[in-house]
């Protein structure tokens, strides 16, 4: 009897288990599809013009592959991570400085 009482409730335990992990699963699902909508998934990115590093202004090309990523659509280069975070404390400053040295390419 005991053992029977033992074996109904592991099975109760492993149902509720399944049911959670399904849950979880769907809830990840539903996050990961926000995720993409807010983002607009499809949005292209603009490249990078400079052949400079947009923090130090040092010219790319002698120090191996620059550090890449996207801000706002924007495709920025920097010599390497420790310049993304510097980037990352005032983005508009740099942002900014970005914008002046694309003005002088187009002059």
């Amino acid at each position: 009897m005991a053992n029977e009482r033992l074996a109904r409730t592991n099975q109760v335990q492993t149902t509720n288990n399944h049911k959670t992990m399904k849950n979880k699963i769907l809830i990840t699902g539903i996050l990961l599809l926000l995720t993409l909508f807010a983002y607009g998934g499809d949005e292209k990115v603009k490249p990078y013009p400079l052949n400079t590093c947009l923090v130090c202004g040092m010219k790319f090309g002698n120090m191996g592959k620059p550090y890449v990523f996207v801000y706002k659509g924007q495709e920025i280069k920097v010599c390497n991570e420790s310049e993304k975070k510097d980037f990352d404390k005032d983005p508009e400053k740099y942002m900014k400085k970005f914008a002046d040295a694309e003005a002088k390419l187009k002059k």
